[in-house]
């Protein structure tokens, strides 16, 4: 991919451990195992849009680029026998042609077409024998434009880890075309094998139990002796497993009976907002972007089951919050889910707020914040039936799963193009819905996936979500003045 200006040896670095550790963490493992349930596939998409169509070479030679400077983009999936996570492992056979695609889009390039688009790529399974990526140039878009669509399994990175990417290798200048070289693949590696993959594993775990065991012995000796010493350590690991037991026990409220159908078909939509309008409106009000965002979906989801005559008090939402810290890999995954009895009645945008606030509020306080990751290696041990029943029976229950990332905040380019629109589209693993927004030089790009099955009036749904959402940037703006409105009133009169 294009250069950015400030690519050095540093950012290189940052490059070739983007994705973090070779073997997966049980969190990820989990993603990745659930998926003999189709239902259960956890796909990333980024729909791009491009000003002008790149020249198809130099889109071919960055990604050239970028698989020499990130190993994680060559590597496929090896799940070992017996023991162990799945591990990532060079691919000997790695073929970049597979990986790169180009289509065209009958007149007249619509958006709604580009997104129907993103959505069939999305719905395609990996070849789980090859890397789990694809990047697609769209060409025929109207007005000249493009778009570069890049799918991603979540086994590799979240949201905020796909941004980290973008934001090193991205360029800051159009005709960018200089970029230090990636040390080189040498030859190609014997490949990794499920059976010698596990041998390792159960070795190293057979050679480390003795340790583990003394380990263990001893750390319990001295948590005893600092409980005694120090009382007040003892009451936090109380704490921690009253506030475990609270977070295991949360039940979500019952769905809407509007969202309760599920199905393999998914739907892209997006709706863009200026990013000034929507702090102008969180300023007002005294609360953050995620609020006020948050706020205008609920009631987005409250005229939507108004118009369709079904009368609803809450609806179970999820939202991940990030337990990333400075210092933490680049790539990867590394936050906790939240389930969230969203009350969808409440009218005033300020009133769900003020809910949304204090939900999340109590919910960052939770000592046991990390009790589901935590409990991931005692899943990942559990027969495969049982852990895609467990996941499906957490993410079913929810109607929807909203996110927030954060973007680029300067303009970008890509092969000579510049990137207008960021859309992000998160999979839809059993829920109604996902809902992802980034913010992109300046806009926020809201993409809504959704299951075919659930949302029967896509349509509908997307105009309640803008007037929700313009509910909510009313909040910042001024109050119109005496005269003002009298002047309205006037000018109102004269064209009657």
């Amino acid at each position: 991919m294009s250069k950015p200006d400030n690519i050095d040896n540093a950012v290189l670095d940052e490059l070739r451990a983007w994705g973090g550790p070779n073997e997966m963490s049980a969190f990820e493992a989990v993603m990745w195992l659930a998926e003999v349930d189709p239902r259960l596939r956890s796909t990333i998409v980024s729909v791009m849009e491009l000003d002008r169509v790149p020249d198809w070479e130099r889109f071919k030679a960055d990604h050239r680029w970028l698989v020499n400077a990130v190993p994680r983009f060559r590597q496929k999936v090896v799940v070992p026998k017996g023991v162990g996570n799945p591990v990532w492992v060079e691919d000997p056979d790695f073929d970049l042609d597979y990986h790169l695609r180009r289509t065209r889009l009958p007149e007249p390039g619509s958006d709604r077409q580009m997104f129907d688009a993103g959505a069939l790529i999305a719905m395609a399974p990996f070849d789980r024998a090859r890397a789990p990526w694809e990047a697609t140039l769209i060409e025929g878009l109207s007005g000249g434009r493009a778009a570069y669509v890049l799918k991603m399994h979540h086994a590799t990175t979240d949201g905020l880890g796909i941004v980290q990417l973008m934001s090193r290798v991205f360029s800051r200048d159009r005709d960018a075309d200089q970029r230090p070289e990636p040390a080189p693949v040498y030859g190609r590696k014997r490949a990794a094998t499920a059976a010698n993959l596990g041998f390792k594993a159960l070795r190293k775990q057979l050679i480390s139990l003795p340790r583990r065991a003394v380990e263990s012995a001893g750390q319990l000796g001295r948590q005893t002796a600092a409980w005694i010493k120090y009382p007040e350590d003892a009451q936090t690991t109380m704490d921690y497993l009253s506030s475990a037991k609270r977070m295991l026990g949360i039940k979500p409220v019952a769905g809407s009976g509007l969202f309760k159908r599920r199905s393999l078909s998914w739907r892209m939509d997006g709706i863009e907002i200026p990013l000034v309008d929507l702090k102008a409106a969180s300023k007002a009000v005294h609360a953050s972007v995620n609020d006020t965002f948050l706020s205008a979906l609920l009631g987005g989801f409250r005229l939507y089951h108004e118009r369709l005559g079904v009368a609803i008090k809450e609806m179970p939402i999820g939202f991940p919050i990030s337990l990333r810290v400075e210092g933490d890999a680049m790539g990867g995954n590394k936050f906790a889910g939240s389930q969230y009895a969203a009350p969808i009645a409440e009218a005033d945008p300020v009133a769900r707020i003020r809910h949304i606030q204090r939900f999340v509020r109590d919910t960052r306080a939770e000592p046991a914040l990390d009790i589901m990751i935590r409990l991931m290696p005692v899943v990942t041990k559990l027969p495969i039936s049982v852990v895609t029943k467990l996941t499906a029976d957490f993410t079913t229950a929810q109607d929807a799963q909203i996110s927030n990332i954060p973007g680029i905040t300067y303009p970008v380019y890509f092969g000579g193009a510049q990137v207008t629109h960021l859309w992000p589209f998160a999979p839809v693993p059993g829920c109604g819905m996902m809902i992802a927004m980034i913010s992109h030089n300046g806009r926020c790009c809201i993409g809504i996936n959704s299951d075919r099955a659930a949302v029967t009036e896509p349509e509908l749904l997307m105009e309640c979500f803008r007037e929700g959402l313009e509910e909510v940037l009313a909040l910042g703006r001024p109050a119109p003045t005496a005269k003002a409105a009298q002047s309205s009133k006037e000018t109102a009169t004269d064209k009657s």
